[in-house]
């Protein structure tokens, strides 16, 4: 489903600048778009809240994040 960003915000319970920051940071892919979401962004939204509730700066998720997604891209192709 394709949402934007308030709508999106009021899903993930995260303001909406926050999402902004993690966009500008690459965290919800390489030139995502700052205006349209969909389901797959509010599972990454997830998953950087529970990085950085353990600690880890968005710097640090700018590295990783990019290494989570290539290798769930890698595990939804082997069937």
């Amino acid at each position: 489903m394709k949402m934007n960003l308030t709508e999106l915000a009021a899903s993930a319970h995260v303001d909406a600048s926050r999402i902004e920051d993690y966009v500008k940071n690459g965290l919800l892919g390489k030139d995502h778009s700052a205006t349209e979401f969909d389901d797959s962004d509010l599972y990454w939204i997830d998953m950087i809240q529970c990085f950085q509730d353990n600690g880890t700066s968005l710097d640090d998720l700018s590295g990783l994040l990019p290494r989570c997604r290539k290798g769930q891209t890698q595990l939804t192709q082997v069937n």
